[in-house]
């Protein structure tokens, strides 16, 4: 017994000295799901068999720990969690993932975080701030078939947003001013676009490669400002990356990248009206033409819990981008959406878009698609 009562003492010390050794921190649990049937009619050659109507879904759980210091330092610790895969459940994987030390002085974020081009990026108006926003999160549009109305693999995946956020998932050193008078600025620097988790560098000669990019900045500034009762929110941002080794011409990589972003939003009495405008030439250095470019234009009206929005997106992606062909490629979409809130954090959505996909090349084709989501979010 005297050898048991011995051990429970030492063991009860140990925890007190492991206990007093941490940080004395504020833990916030938090996350969203959101949550859709999706009906898409995508224009398809004969014989493709595309699906009309989906589940789509995206959810995501955070922690941030955070604390003061006496010196009055704020230091927090963010996590976020996601499905490994959203179309097979099992395993979960980190999103974003980053500390951060604020004070009087401005803030440091380091870790896997958005840079400040997307931090402090102005947001046009939209009907759904999961399908028609600055960073779509719902889509059922195939886009594989707006270059040469043929399922082949040479344009899949295009999401039609206008996001500011060139390689997001990679560690980088993002520093935001305070705020002063409403105007706030940031810069954002990345050493290279590849993600190497908790451990390891790339082996030695290895970190000069065809088509990847280094020394990554981003630069951008906002203000906000409230004159009579209107609401004025102005902004912009400019990103560069160097290639580490030119790819060849027409390839992603054979040019260092550059992208731009500018916007303004204006609200007045529960309405709101504003524009973004986005382009970047993709790190493509050829003959023809390599940027593209996004604007967009919204209105919405929230009165308690209902909220009523319309956008209208246009994007023209130059005929040096890979898989466009000869000529230009311009996709436009206009989408309809209103909102509920049945409670706390819970909201009611349904949209409608519409688009189309003008490829003016040898084979000139049009591709139209119209979607439509009924869904809820929560947030927690």
């Amino acid at each position: 017994m005297k050898k048991v009562l011995l051990a429970g003492t030492a063991l009860l010390g140990v925890v007190a000295l492991s206990t007093s050794a941490q940080a004395d921190i504020d833990l916030d649990l938090g996350g969203y799901f959101s949550g859709y049937g999706v009906y898409v009619d995508n224009d398809e050659p004969a014989g493709a068999g595309l699906r009309n109507f989906e589940f789509r879904r995206d959810q995501e759980i955070y922690f941030t720990g955070e604390t003061t210091t006496d010196m009055g330092l704020t230091v927090g610790v963010h996590t976020e969690l996601v499905p490994a895969n959203n179309t097979v459940a099992p395993g979960t994987a980190f999103d974003e993932t980053y500390m951060y030390v604020s004070g009087n002085w401005g803030r440091f974020n380091f870790g896997v975080e958005d840079g400040a081009a997307y931090l402090l990026q102005v947001e046009a108006p939209s009907g759904d701030s999961n399908i028609d926003c600055l960073r779509s999160y719902v889509s059922g549009f195939q886009s594989d078939l707006w270059n040469d109305l043929a399922i082949d693999a040479d344009f899949a995946g295009v999401t039609l947003d206008y996001q500011h956020a060139d390689f997001s998932q990679v560690e980088r050193l993002t520093y935001l001013t305070p705020k002063f008078n409403g105007f706030q600025a940031g810069l954002s620097w990345a050493p290279d676009n590849v993600y190497y988790g908790a451990t390891g560098l790339q082996p030695a000669g290895s970190n000069v490669v065809a088509g990847a990019f280094e020394n990554m900045w981003e630069a951008s500034a906002r203000w906000d400002g409230e004159f009579e009762g209107f609401g004025i929110s102005l902004g912009g941002g400019y990103s560069h990356a160097s290639t580490e080794a030119t790819a060849g011409a027409g390839a992603v990589g054979s040019d260092d990248l550059t992208t731009w972003n500018a916007g303004a939003n204006f609200s007045f009495s529960g309405f709101s009206l504003g524009g973004a405008y986005h382009i970047t030439n993709n790190g493509i250095g050829a003959t023809a033409d390599e940027d593209t470019t996004t604007w967009t234009v919204g209105g919405a009206w929230d009165n308690g819990p209902y909220h009523v929005g319309v956008s209208y997106l246009d994007r023209t992606y130059g005929n040096g981008f890979v898989g466009i062909g000869a000529a230009d490629l311009e996709v436009t979409r206009w989408t309809v959406g209103a909102g509920y809130t049945y409670g706390p954090g819970m909201s009611f959505r349904g949209s409608l878009s519409l688009g189309k996909a003008d490829n003016n090349g040898v084979a000139a084709r049009d591709v139209d698609f119209t979607q439509g989501t009924l869904g809820t979010q929560i947030d927690f």
